[in-house]
């Protein structure tokens, strides 16, 4: 018994989880990049309306987490390394909002900006955003 119980806790406590969170606010929004076991998940939360409810960044369905704002959403395609996000989205419909098309939104959370090149009900706009740290 004393062989099992000493072999367990060598087990629990010498394995390495390796979890990383690095939260960053924007003009009007938060983006959290959470990297575990699983892979990388990018999250954002809009400051006013979410508060700290953070939904999936670039959701490529509407669900529970997103439908309060989120229509519906199509050609969504996000890929996430080295610390950037990359978000191409070729249209959603947003809730009393309006349409987004052909938009591509870079957010790297290295350099701390955020990139957005997209058309908003049919004109074209770029942004880009400096942001800052925030504590977990």
């Amino acid at each position: 018994m004393k062989k099992i119980f000493v072999i367990f806790v060598l087990t629990f406590f010498s394995t390495s989880v390796v979890a990383e969170t690095i939260v960053m606010k924007c003009k009007k929004y938060r983006y959290k990049y959470v990297s575990n076991d699983t892979g990388v998940t990018v999250y954002s939360a809009n400051i006013k309306r979410d508060k700290k409810n953070y939904h999936k960044f670039c959701p490529a369905e509407v669900n529970e987490s997103n439908k309060h704002f989120l229509k519906s959403v199509e050609g969504v395609q996000l890929t996430i390394s080295d610390y950037q996000a990359i978000c191409v989205t070729k249209k959603a419909t947003f809730l009393n909002r309006g349409i987004l098309t052909d938009s591509t939104s870079v957010t790297d959370f290295k350099k701390l900006k955020r990139s957005t090149n997209f058309k908003w009900n049919g004109d074209k706009q770029t942004k880009k955003e400096k942001c800052k740290l925030e504590k977990n």
